[in-house]
């Protein structure tokens, strides 16, 4: 509480994650708490940061309109790819949740999985 505040770094924040025995609470609550406590805006450094999409982009020398992330994540994976410019695709794995889809989030697309992209990719090109 002090003065200077110290910086509070997060690698991600993402809500939940998907463990064997069901869904468990990831980073976000506990950055939010102490962001809460402290009064300290949270510097994000993973997803869902625009900042960590556009280092993707370079890293991968590809423009947003070049690419897609395909995730199991409204928010995280979604939502952060298309603030960055990207098209979001919704895999129903891991931690997919039916009511992700009764948000205001619209994905790209939805695929039961990953295996779906080789035709999900061949319909899009042909459009």
């Amino acid at each position: 509480m002090g003065e200077p505040r110290p910086r509070l770094i997060a690698l991600g924040m993402a809500r939940y994650w998907r463990a064997p025995d069901g869904l468990r609470l990831d980073t976000a609550p506990f950055v939010m708490t102490l962001s809460h406590a402290t009064g300290a805006e949270p510097l994000v450094l993973g997803k869902p940061s625009c900042d960590f999409f556009l280092a993707a982009l370079e890293m991968l020398e590809v423009g947003a309109e070049e690419a897609v992330m395909i995730g199991d994540d409204i928010v995280g994976d979604v939502d952060g790819a298309q603030k960055a410019g990207l098209q979001g695709i919704l895999v129903r794995t891991g931690k997919f949740q039916p009511n992700d889809l009764n948000g205001e989030i619209e994905p790209d697309a939805v695929l039961e999985s990953a295996a779906d992209l080789p035709d999900w990719f061949s319909c899009s090109e042909s459009r």
